[in-house]
């Protein structure tokens, strides 16, 4: 193709030279299934239109200039911004190529067209087709035609020959056109809801015209109770299904004459105790009184991302939930006409069991994803229960890297695949056949919950916005005014100060992937500090504030690393096949804490920051643990979702409990103070810090925030002179559901 900077260039042409000149800024330039026109500033895909805003496509224009080259990132901050422009350039590049990325559906882990060169630039690594439209084409022939072109060489007998080749060519043509296949059409993406608050786990009605789904409602803060609703595809206005006060209804599915839905219902954390009855229901897709057919043992974090599978004979509804006396979760299938309901599947009793479940078209096998303490993957049963078998092995078969996010699944129209859903959409084999999973290319970044009906695939579309602020604290009990230290449309998390104030390091995924960055107190001079270009998390400083601990996935199980806190290459300090996450500093600086599963169950371990030989602290679980100022006692969260916080004895003794908060899932909103603790007991809808004094035994409110606290992150921290706390709070929360149309 002709680039910017070679826009005169010589061609051979048998006997003569032709020069071509053209002008790059009417170029259109075509990749994969997109199309950039250069003239009118548009990025298109298959025809449609997307939003990208200007400094995104100036990126891409830069980059599709010189494909397979490196541009550095100084070479974009003189083409996007004016020397004379004052610009956190890292900040606002970083958020460029990630809006950019979305904009293309890909991720910075698993690039498709933009690879990243740490601290260098970027290159675009897709073939490129550069087309030139006519009019920007000039064609002068060299000078001397004459001598190039000597007419007197041609005899009779060539145009002879000519005039029969050009006869033999034009006769196989129109023989061979009707054994010539017509291409698949291209699949098409464009949104079916762009409502307010959060839409997620669609269902396509069996004529593929309708969708069920659930919603938050406009007026619910980031979406902590919801209801089901239906519309019509190409239609703005939804239909509410369900209206109970403080439920999370959720993962609706179709009677297959698609006259009922069938949906699980849990109490939200703000409902009032006894006023929402847990169980799978079932209401007229018309409208109408719903019936509850079956009560369940769900817990909140797991179960309301996943979907209740009504199969395609509508004999059997297919379900989650925790047998009894169990914690992990299990299949299970209820009679539609006796509403008897049976296990089906029998997971690992130390895995957190099987969560997502869709059943195959003609309803005699189930699929279902199994989360282990390897990760999570993809199981198929016969649906009337019988040998498990496992497709995929701790997702190493998924593009070759062993730990991919997967947010539900859902079966291929014929029955030959299967759809996943997480970060990206990826296809399976349904028989397990194909040695690995491939990604569904160009069809979104983030896609929850797939639903295939006939040609058309439907997923919910989630963005998350987290900040850390800054709380003044006048007294253990008495706050002043916070305010947003670190914002961005991003996820801003683990969050903590340095040990003399100075600095504040977090995590955040601004760049397309989670990486830990540093900044100035007052949150400016943003310095990122990993580029490992996966999950980088849970960030604390050392002792002496030289250097800071994280937990990285760079090999698909979490490891603990080591950085300097001015950057350079990271330290691996663990490097067991096992899961190391949620790493401390001991106050006095010999040991790291940090929780691993090795052995079966997350517990608490400590290890030199030198490395050397991890010891167990904890038998009974544990998981984020910290020391108490005056080293007597060592706190900890029991679990990822369990509620509560312990601590132990560091002179040895037994563990005992301290309070039954945070609630689950919220295992990092607690901080140890020389007298007490801070903590959250109400995550939702504006989360709510209590302070508990230790030795009076006085529990009062210190602050409540403005909206919700983050679910799975460090969320708290106190400055070392406990005069400051920083605070991740969840300022937005959406999710719309795109629609895919021709899929195949």
């Amino acid at each position: 193709m002709t680039t910017g900077r070679n826009c005169d260039r010589k061609v051979l042409n048998f006997d003569h030279d032709v020069s071509v000149s053209a002008n790059p800024s009417f170029r259109i330039i075509r990749f994969s299934t997109f199309e950039l026109n250069l003239q009118t500033g548009e990025l298109r895909q298959q025809g449609r239109k997307l939003k990208l805003q200007e400094q995104p496509f100036q990126v891409l224009a830069a980059l599709l200039e010189r494909p397979g080259e490196v541009v550095t990132r100084e070479e974009l901050r003189g083409k996007l911004w004016p020397v004379d422009t004052f610009v956190d350039f890292d900040h606002s590049l970083n958020a460029a190529i990630k809006r950019l990325r979305d904009a293309l559906g890909e991720s910075a882990e698993a690039p498709i067209f933009i690879e990243t060169l740490a601290r260098r630039g970027y290159r675009f690594i897709a073939p490129v087709d550069g087309s030139l439209t006519p009019n920007t084409v000039g064609i002068a022939l060299a000078s001397e035609p004459s001598k190039l072109h000597p007419w007197h060489r041609v005899r009779p007998w060539m145009f002879v020959m000519a005039s029969l080749v050009i006869a033999a060519a034009a006769i196989l043509l129109f023989l061979s056109r009707e054994a010539v296949l017509a291409p698949k059409t291209q699949p098409r993406l464009v949104p079916l809801t762009t409502y307010t608050g959060r839409e997620y786990e669609p269902a396509l009605a069996p004529d593929g015209n309708r969708v069920a789904f659930a919603w938050s409602g406009p007026d619910v803060p980031n979406g902590r109770t919801a209801s089901i609703y239906i519309k019509q595809v190409g239609e703005e206005r939804a239909i509410r299904l369900t209206s109970v006060p403080g439920a999370i209804d959720f993962g609706p599915d179709w009677s297959p004459d698609g006259a009922y839905i069938v949906f699980g219902r849990f109490p939200a954390p703000t409902a009032a105790p006894g006023t929402v009855e847990e169980g799978i229901y079932i209401v007229p897709a018309m409208g109408g009184a719903e019936r509850r057919v079956h009560s369940t043992n769900w817990t909140l974090g797991p179960i309301v991302d996943s979907r209740v599978a009504w199969a395609s004979d509508g004999k059997t509804v297919a379900f989650s939930d925790r047998p009894v006396g169990r914690n992990h979760y299990a299949l299970f299938a209820l009679d539609v006409a006796t509403l008897s309901a049976r296990q089906i599947t029998f997971p690992p009793e130390s895995s957190n069991g099987d969560i997502h479940v869709a059943f195959s078209p003609d309803a005699r096998t189930l699929a279902f994803l199994r989360d282990t303490r390897d990760g999570m993957d993809v199981y198929v049963t016969p649906a009337g229960g019988g040998s498990e078998r496992r497709l995929t092995f701790d997702n190493r078969d998924l593009a070759g890297r062993r730990r991919v996010w997967l947010v539900g699944l859902t079966y291929s129209s014929d029955g030959h695949d299967i759809i996943l859903g997480g970060n990206g959409l990826w296809r399976i084999h349904a028989t397990g056949e194909a040695k690995r999973a491939e990604p569904v290319r160009g069809l979104g970044f983030i896609a929850f919950n797939p639903y295939i009906r006939g040609n058309r695939l439907v997923y919910g579309s989630p963005t998350w916005d987290a900040n850390v602020y800054l709380l003044p604290l006048r007294s253990e009990m008495d706050a002043g005014e916070p305010t947003k230290l670190i914002g961005s449309t991003f996820l801003d998390a683990d969050a903590q100060l340095s040990p003399d104030g100075r600095h504040v390091v977090f995590s955040s995924d601004r760049t397309g992937a989670d990486e830990i960055w540093k900044a100035n107190s007052d949150g400016s001079n943003l310095m990122q500090l990993t580029f490992l270009s996966s999950y980088s998390g849970n960030p604390r400083w050392s002792e002496s504030g030289r250097e800071i601990v994280f937990s990285a996935e760079s090999q698909g199980n979490a490891d603990l690393f080591v950085i300097s806190a001015d950057g350079g290459q990271p330290r691996q300090l663990t490097t067991d096949s096992s899961n190391e996450a949620a790493p401390n500093y001991s106050r006095d600086g010999r040991w790291i804490y940090f929780a691993s599963d090795r052995g079966g169950s997350w517990n608490i371990w400590k290890m030199p920051p030198e490395g050397g030989p991890a010891t167990q602290v904890t038998r009974n679980g544990g998981f984020f643990a910290s020391e108490s100022p005056d080293g007597q006692y060592l706190y900890y969260a029991k679990a990822l979702d369990a509620a509560g916080l312990w601590r132990v004895p560091l002179s040895g003794g037994s563990e005992e409990k301290v309070l039954d908060s945070p609630p689950p899932g919220f295992w990092g909103y607690w901080a140890v103070s020389a007298n007490g603790i801070y903590y959250v007991d109400e995550p939702a809808p504006r989360a709510r810090i209590r302070f508990l004094n230790l030795r009076t035994r006085r529990d009062s409110v210190v602050k409540v925030m403005s909206n919700a606290a983050r679910i799975g992150v460090l969320g708290m921290s106190l400055s070392q002179n406990g005069s400051a706390m920083l605070f991740v709070q969840l300022d937005q929360f959406t999710s719309d559901l795109m629609l895919v149309e021709d899929f195949h």
